[in-house]
């Protein structure tokens, strides 16, 4: 009597599992790093973004624009009646987190007054961004 083998055993099966199970969490776990990066990323351009369209916004319609951010969201605010009023909001993503130690304010001839940095983190990058009085806007990633 022949038997003929057509299919796995519970162990051939059970092996592939595991091996399969394996592939998977180390992909998801390169996909997770790869989208934290790139969030982080994202609000670094989001800032620098804003930053260089405030500057542009200044020197354009020959007014001082100023950078503020409250809350995760940047605001490009213009004087009109002795009082700032928001012209353009930026929103960052809710998973990076914004600091800044002073509101710049852009004149019409770009330079931008006071000196200030912006911090750039989502809880596996940080960054740190520098504004100069020339206004030019230095983007570098912290280590740590």
């Amino acid at each position: 009597m022949r038997l003929d083998k057509h299919g796995f055993t519970v162990v051939e099966l059970l092996v592939a599992v595991c091996v399969l199970a394996i592939t998977i969490t180390m992909g998801a776990n390169i996909f997770k790093a790869s989208f934290s990066r790139w969030e982080a990323n994202s609000g670094v351009r989001t800032v620098t973004g804003a930053m260089s369209s405030a500057r542009y916004h200044a020197i354009r319609m020959n007014r001082s624009v100023k950078f503020c951010i409250e809350k995760n969201r940047i605001f490009l605010k213009e004087k009109e009646s002795g009082e700032w009023k928001t012209f353009r909001t930026f929103d960052v993503d809710d998973n990076v987190s914004l600091s800044i130690n002073a509101s710049p304010v852009f004149s019409p001839e770009g330079f931008a007054s006071p000196l200030c940095s912006i911090y750039v983190e989502n809880g596996h990058y940080r960054y740190k961004i520098t504004l100069s009085m020339a206004g030019r806007i230095k983007a570098e990633k912290i280590k740590g």
